[in-house]
Parts: structure tokens; C-alpha cells; sequence
């Protein structure tokens, strides 16, 4: 047998999921709460934040949206809680002992939240990399100090004037602010996690191929929350 308890891997997997859903959930119920806290309505669900009474298959489903430039709540607080979460997470799992269901719930938690903002910010700087401006929530923090652009703009426009003139976003140092300390957070919470599980999971799982594996079922779950999260956001949706 290739794993000395399959069950564990299955298990970790299954609450790996789960912990996708509810966590990406409550991200987007965070952009939600502080559009609300500003004063202004939007729809959400588990990935997109639309116009209210919107979903993601909408033809007009941004059409109303406006980037506020600046610090916000409505962008900040979505990132917030994936940090509290990922912090405090991290903090109890480094307390335990022994691999059990509470301790997967922990170390779920902390992995999630982690990756929920470090692979966006990856993908920012990737993009930084290849001279191209992808908007995250950390990333529309900085934006008030764009030069020659007139906050609050419209969504669409906006869209257009990022994609066609990259550059003017990408010389300004502030927009990397929020992006370098989520960065930060993101990866300080991943491998303090990530090097728990590895002396834990030692106790279960004897084989370096087995303990390989658990590493990366984080990774190869990854395809499916998408399907299911992407699903889930045109189900369901709360309009704050």
C-alpha cells in the first residue's frame, strides 16, 4: 500500500475544500461589509462583487461599479480578514501536538487564508514582471496616487485605461505597498504551517511519497474549489 493511512490524506483533502469555500466566502462577505460600512450597495458571493441584484452571467453585472482609488474599506477589508484568519490560525496550529481533525481544521484554515492572498499577489508581481497591470484588492489601496487619473472612475473605464496604459500604473511606488505587506503576512503564515505539518504528519504517514503528497493536496485540490467557488458565486449571492 502506497500510504500507511489513506483516510488522513482523504480527510485533509475534504477540509482543505471546505475551508476553500468558507473562507473565499467570507473574503468576498468582507468586501460586502465595508461597501455597506461606506454607504453604497454591491452584490456578493464567492468570487465576484457585481452590481446588486446582479450575478456573475450578467451582461451588466459591473455596470454600476466604480473604483474609489485610495484606501477603502470595501477593498480592504476583503484581504483583512483572509490576514486575521491566516495569522491566528498559524499562531494555534503551531501549538499542536498531534495530527487530529482539530488540528486539520487549524492547519487548514492557516493554509487557505495564506493562499488565498499570496497566489493573487504571485500573480500581481508575475504580471509586474511581464510589464502588464492586473488589479488586486491590496493593489487598488495605492491608486489615489496614479497621476492624471480623476477618482472615482467608472469600472469599465478603468478596465480600459489599465489595459492599455499599463505603464502608468506600474512606475508608481505606492500601489505596491499593500501588495509587498500582504505578501509578507501571506508567505510568514504559509511556511510556519507548512513546516508544522511537515513534523507532524511524520507520525502518519512513513513514506516520503505520502508525505510529498499531503504537501501538495493543498495544489491539486486547487482545480476543483475553482469549479465549485465559480459555481457557488451564480448560485448564490448576498446583496448588502
Amino acid at each position: 500500500m502506497m500510504y500507511k493511512n489513506p483516510r488522513l490524506l482523504i480527510a485533509w483533502a475534504a477540509i482543505l475544500l471546505i475551508a476553500t469555500l468558507i473562507f473565499q466566502f467570507l473574503h468576498e462577505c468582507g468586501h460586502g461589509f465595508g461597501s455597506t460600512l461606506e454607504g453604497y450597495h454591491v452584490s456578493t458571493g464567492f468570487d465576484k462583487v457585481g452590481d446588486v441584484g446582479k450575478r456573475p452571467s450578467d451582461h451588466d453585472f459591473r455596470l454600476n461599479k466604480t473604483i474609489p482609488g485610495g484606501w477603502n474599506l470595501t477593498d480592504f477589508l476583503g484581504p483583512l480578514i483572509n490576514w486575521i484568519f491566516a495569522i491566528l490560525f498559524t499562531a494555534i496550529f503551531l501549538r499542536q501536538r498531534n495530527i487530529s481533525c482539530v488540528a486539520l481544521l487549524f492547519g487548514s484554515g492557516a493554509v487557505i487564508n495564506a493562499l488565498i492572498r499570496l497566489v493573487p499577489m504571485l500573480m500581481f508581481f508575475g504580471s509586474v514582471f511581464l510589464g502588464r497591470f492586473v488589479l488586486e484588492d491590496e493593489v487598488a489601496l495605492g491608486l489615489s496616487a496614479i497621476k492624471g487619473i480623476k477618482f472615482p472612475i467608472s469600472y469599465l473605464n478603468f478596465k480600459i485605461l489599465a489595459s492599455t496604459q499599463s505603464s502608468l500604473f506600474l512606475v508608481e511606488p505606492k500601489i505596491y505597498y499593500w501588495p509587498v505587506i500582504s505578501l509578507i503576512i501571506s508567505i510568514f503564515c504559509f511556511i510556519l504551517t507548512y513546516r508544522r505539518l511537515n513534523q507532524l504528519i511524520r507520525q502518519h504517514l512513513t513514506s516520503r511519497i505520502s508525505q510529498w503528497f499531503f504537501m501538495l493536496v493543498p495544489f491539486l485540490i486547487s482545480p476543483l474549489a475553482f469549479i465549485f467557488t465559480k459555481k457557488l458565486d451564480s448560485l448564490i449571492r448576498l446583496n448588502w
